[in-house]
């Protein structure tokens, strides 16, 4: 049997006590840039911004 693991992470922005669904990734640090690519130059974000929920997914292949 093979199985094969993948690391996601669940993205809430949090602001004044109240999380807000982002997304989920497979890449925090990429989806980050991107992020911040779409905003005004000085209003970028961190990672402290986001509360990232790490998510382990394991996928089985075989059978019998």
């Amino acid at each position: 049997m093979s199985e094969q693991n993948e690391t996601l992470y669940i993205v809430h922005y949090v602001y004044g006590g109240e999380h807000t669904f982002e997304g989920i990734t497979n890449n925090f640090d990429a989806w980050l840039k991107e992020h911040n690519s779409c905003r005004e130059e000085g209003t970028e974000e961190d990672a402290d911004d986001f509360d990232v929920e790490e998510v382990e997914i394991s996928y089985f292949e075989g059978g019998k």
